[in-house]
């Protein structure tokens, strides 16, 4: 977990100790401030996006890096070349997304990135299968492609409140 990470997940815990320590009194059992309720589902809602644009965030210059600008447009070798590290960085990724806990009003959200992921992870395996059969069929593959950012996956993606460098996944 990165530092921003770990920060980010030290507030919500130390917010809700807060929150549930600073009652003025005792209340009724059972019964808790409604406003306080759907405060705490906001927040740790608010918490989990935070952690999981914050790692997308850093992940999208590093993919632009290693893959030389970020677009699929180049040569099949270049792609071939290029997918080792690009397969790390996306590999890293994943490892530390699923550190990050998801409340349970979140969990509509993590389904949107998981099935983003394996949308992505799809798109990936395609791209090398054909880099593997040379530039022809690559480039046949890239421009089916075209296109693409107007999946109802990645617009679910967004709708769940990810940020556009989540695509870099």
């Amino acid at each position: 977990m990165n530092d921003k990470t770990t920060r980010l997940v030290g507030a919500l815990v130390l917010g809700t100790a807060l929150a549930a320590c600073s009652s003025s009194g005792p209340s009724p059992a059972g019964t808790a401030p409604s406003g306080a309720t759907s405060t705490a589902v906001e927040d740790s809602a608010r918490v989990y996006l935070g952690a999981v644009n914050a790692l997308c965030d850093g992940l999208l210059p590093k993919i632009v890096a290693v893959t030389h600008g970020g677009s699929i447009d180049v040569p099949a070798s270049e792609y071939l070349a290029t997918w080792p590290a690009h397969k790390r960085l996306l590999d890293e990724f994943d490892a530390q997304v699923a550190t990050i806990p998801v409340p349970g009003p979140s969990e509509g959200k993590a389904a949107a990135l998981t099935a983003y992921v394996r949308f992505a992870d799809q798109l990936d395996a395609a791209r090398l299968a054909a880099a593997q059969k040379g530039q022809a069929t690559y480039a046949k593959e890239v421009q089916a492609e075209s296109g693409v950012e107007n999946d109802p996956t990645i617009a679910a993606l967004a709708a769940a409140g990810f940020n556009d460098s989540c695509t870099a996944r």
